[in-house]
C-alpha cells in the first residue's frame, strides 16, 4: 500500500512539472498604465518618423530619376496611395514590435530568476526588426539603382505596382505573422485573441496615416512635366519597324512640334533647339553659333530630329534644308517609336531611324545614268513606283523585288509637301526594311549565318555590296 501511494505521489508531481513547463506564465505580464501610454505614444511617434522616412526616400529616389531631358518616375495617384498604405503598415508593423520588447523586457526585481521564454519573445522582436530592416534597405537600394537611373529608364521597363503588389501584402502578412510567433508559442490560444485586435488596430491606424503627404508629389510632377518638351507640346512620334538604338549628344536635340495655343488645322509648327522656341531663320543663326563653339575640332555633331508626324513635309523639308545650309550633311537620327514595342512608348526616347541628309546636286556616287532609277512618289495616300500605282501593303514587296532585280539601283524619292512626317518614315521605313531582308537572305546563303550576327569584315562587306542608295527629291516646283 505504501508503495503504491508512492507511485501515486510521483505520478502527480511529474504531471505538476510538465504542466508548469508547457504554461510557464498564463496572463499577460503586469504593466503599468503609465508604462502602456509611454510605450502607445513611442510606438505612434516612431510609426510616424519611419512613414515619413520611407515616403521622403521614394520622392528623392524619383527626383534622381531625372533626366536631362526631364523623363522621370511618374507615379499615378493609385500607385502613391498604394505605396503609401504599405508604408504605413510596414511602420505601425515595426512600432508594435517595439511596444512588445518595451513590455516584455521591463526590469527584473531583485534575485528575480531570468524568464527563458520572455527573453525569446524580446530577442524575436529585435532580430526580427534588424534582419529585415537589412534585406529590405538593400532591395530598395537595388532597385532604385538599376530602376531609376535616368540613362536607362528602367522605371518604363519594369514596375511593380499593379502586377506584382501582391508580394507587398505577402510582406506585410509574414512580418506581422512573425512578431507573433514567440509569443503564440508562449500564451497558445490567448495569443489569438490579441492578433486579432492587434491586426484590427493596425488597419486602421495605416489607413489613416497612409492618407498623410509630406510632399506636394503632384506639384513636382507639374514641374517637371512643364519642362519636359515632349509632354508640354504633346509630341506624337512616328511608329517604325526599322530603328536604330543610339544615344547621340543630348544638347542637340532639335524639335518640330505644333504649337499648342494655336488649334487651326493650318498651323504653323515651331522649331524648339536648347529648349527655345525659334523660327527657321532663327534656328539656322543659332545652328551655325552652336558648330563654331563645338568643342571637337573637326567632328559634326548628330542631331536627333524629334518631328511629330502630323507635321507636313514642307516643314520637314525646310528643317531639313537648313541643316544641309549649315554643312550638316552627316547622317541625323529621326527619332520614332517600334511598332512592336514590348515597354512603355516612353522609354524608346533614344531610337532612331538614321538617314544621311544628301543634297542632289552633290550626290557622292556620281551621275544618274550609272544607276538603275527607281523613282517613288508619294502623294495623297497613294504610291508610284516607276509611274506604277502600289498599294501601301504591297510597297515592300515590290520594292524588295526592284533592288534584287538590279545590283545598282537609285532610290529617287519624292514624297508631296501636303503629306506627313508619319507618311515619310513609313517609306524610310519600307526601304530599310526590304534592303536589311536582302542583306540576311545574302548573309544566310553565303555565311551560312544571319546579317546581324556577322562580324565586322563580313557585315561590312554585305554593306557594300547591298547599300542604301537614296537620294530625296523636293516635291516643290
Amino acid at each position: 500500500m505504501p508503495r503504491e501511494c508512492r507511485r501515486e505521489r510521483r505520478t502527480n508531481i511529474e504531471m505538476k512539472m510538465k504542466h508548469r513547463f508547457l504554461n510557464i506564465e498564463e496572463n499577460f505580464p503586469a504593466i503599468t498604465r503609465k508604462n502602456i501610454i509611454i510605450s502607445i505614444v513611442a510606438g505612434l511617434f516612431f510609426s510616424f518618423v519611419f512613414y515619413s522616412f520611407l515616403y521622403l526616400s521614394r520622392e528623392i529616389f524619383r527626383l534622381f530619376s531625372i533626366s536631362d531631358k526631364f523623363s522621370f518616375m511618374v507615379l499615378s495617384d493609385k500607385e502613391v496611395s498604394f505605396y503609401n498604405l504599405f508604408f504605413a503598415f510596414l511602420s505601425l508593423i515595426f512600432a508594435q514590435s517595439i511596444c512588445l520588447s518595451h513590455w516584455f523586457g521591463k526590469p527584473r526585481k531583485l534575485f528575480e530568476k531570468r524568464h527563458i521564454h520572455k527573453s525569446a519573445i524580446i530577442n524575436d522582436q529585435q532580430f526580427l526588426n534588424s534582419y529585415f530592416l537589412s534585406w529590405f534597405s538593400r532591395i530598395a537600394t537595388l532597385y532604385a539603382f538599376f530602376m531609376v537611373m535616368p540613362s536607362w529608364g528602367g522605371f518604363y521597363v519594369f514596375s511593380f505596382y499593379p502586377k506584382y503588389n501582391y508580394m507587398f501584402f505577402l510582406i506585410l502578412i509574414v512580418l506581422f505573422l512573425q512578431t507573433w510567433v514567440a509569443i503564440r508559442r508562449v500564451y497558445k490560444r490567448k495569443a489569438l485573441k490579441w492578433m486579432l485586435y492587434s491586426a484590427v488596430l493596425i488597419s486602421v491606424l495605416a489607413f489613416a496615416l497612409s492618407r498623410v503627404n509630406l510632399i506636394d508629389y503632384k506639384r513636382i510632377n507639374q514641374i517637371c512635366l512643364e519642362k519636359k518638351i515632349a509632354h508640354k507640346y504633346n509630341l506624337e512620334l512616328p511608329e517604325t519597324e526599322m530603328f536604330d538604338f543610339l544615344y547621340p549628344p543630348r544638347e542637340s536635340d532639335i524639335y518640330l512640334v505644333n504649337r499648342q495655343s494655336d488649334t487651326t488645322k493650318s498651323r504653323t509648327p515651331v522649331v524648339v533647339f536648347y529648349g527655345k522656341e525659334l523660327s527657321f531663320d532663327e534656328l539656322e543663326q543659332n545652328l551655325q553659333i552652336y558648330l563654331q563653339s563645338f568643342f571637337i575640332p573637326q567632328v559634326i555633331p548628330r542631331f536627333p530630329l524629334y518631328i511629330d508626324k502630323s507635321i507636313k513635309m514642307s516643314y520637314v523639308n525646310r528643317l531639313k534644308k537648313i541643316l544641309t545650309n549649315v554643312g550638316v550633311s552627316v547622317y541625323v537620327g529621326y527619332a520614332a517609336i517600334p511598332k512592336y514595342r514590348e515597354f512603355d512608348k516612353r522609354y524608346y526616347s533614344n531610337h532612331y531611324s538614321a538617314w544621311r541628309l544628301l543634297d542632289p546636286k552633290v550626290y557622292k556616287h556620281g551621275n544618274l545614268e550609272e544607276y538603275e532609277v527607281l523613282s517613288v512618289y508619294y502623294a495623297n495616300d497613294s504610291l508610284k513606283i516607276n509611274d506604277i500605282i502600289c498599294p501601301s501593303n504591297d510597297f515592300y514587296s515590290k520594292l524588295k523585288e526592284q533592288i534584287e532585280m538590279y545590283d545598282n539601283y537609285l532610290l529617287l524619292f519624292t514624297i508631296d509637301n501636303e503629306e506627313t512626317f508619319d507618311d515619310y518614315i513609313f517609306v524610310l521605313s519600307e526601304l530599310k526594311r526590304a534592303v536589311v531582308t536582302i542583306r540576311n537572305e545574302y548573309a544566310l546563303k553565303y555565311y551560312s549565318v544571319e546579317f546581324e550576327k556577322l562580324d565586322f569584315k563580313s557585315d561590312s562587306i554585305i554593306r557594300n555590296k547591298i547599300p542604301i542608295r537614296l537620294m530625296e527629291m523636293n516635291s516643290e516646283k
